[in-house]
């Protein structure tokens, strides 16, 4: 990452990718094939529009399967934790092995339709970096939603890890307490505007 943190935001439109399902089976053979940004669009997006669905459900998967009454389904599918994820075909496996191993093939009945949507996405640098906690506390307290979901949530994505952005360079300026604090915070115990606030207690030590 270098010296200095660099503040990004990240923007996204929602599309239609032409898929569209109406049965357990034909949803568990779309999970295979669907571009990435789709399975990101359905999970992670949802994060962000926490306001969107019922909190129990986290995810519009789990949604549609529990508005379908597969409420088993929707609960197993509801308790991934993208945050844990890195890569987003391991968590591809992982939903279509508990849809494949918790599903009864002999219940065959049409269902609501999901329709696949993908998130088309767009990296933007806000024109504003740290060179020390200091600047970074005051980048951070000037950055948007947008932003703190890129450097706390997607941005694990791209680099397939398992720490944030906000605690990789808080280690790196010898800060490896704070960067703890924050790497272990719960994502779904608040909306991300009391997560952000939580972060600014612990980088100014409030906590």
């Amino acid at each position: 990452m270098g010296n200095s943190f660099i503040f990004k935001t990240e923007l996204w439109i929602s599309k239609y990718t032409g898929i569209k399902v109406y049965t357990i089976r034909d949803f568990i053979e779309a999970l295979k094939v669907i571009d990435k940004l789709s399975l990101f669009y359905h999970v992670y997006i949802n994060m962000f529009k926490y306001h969107d669905l019922p909190v129990h459900y986290s995810n519009s998967f789990a949604y549609w399967l529990y508005k379908n009454n597969y409420i088993l389904l929707a609960e197993k599918i509801s308790a991934i934790d993208p945050v844990d994820y890195y890569d987003l075909e391991d968590l591809r496996r992982d939903l279509v092995h508990i849809l494949e191993t918790n599903y009864d093939e002999k219940i065959k009945r049409e269902l609501t339709p999901f329709y696949f949507r993908k998130a088309e996405r767009q990296i933007l640098e806000l024109g504003y970096q740290a060179k020390d906690l200091k600047e970074f506390i005051e980048g951070f307290k000037n950055s948007s939603i947008n932003s703190l979901f890129y450097h706390l949530i997607t941005s694990k994505l791209e680099k397939k890890s398992l720490i944030n952005d906000y605690s990789e360079w808080l280690i790196s300026i010898g800060e490896a307490k704070k960067a703890e604090f924050i790497n272990k915070l719960d994502i779904y115990s608040d909306n991300l505007y009391d997560i952000k606030k939580k972060i600014l207690n612990i980088l100014e030590d409030k906590k």
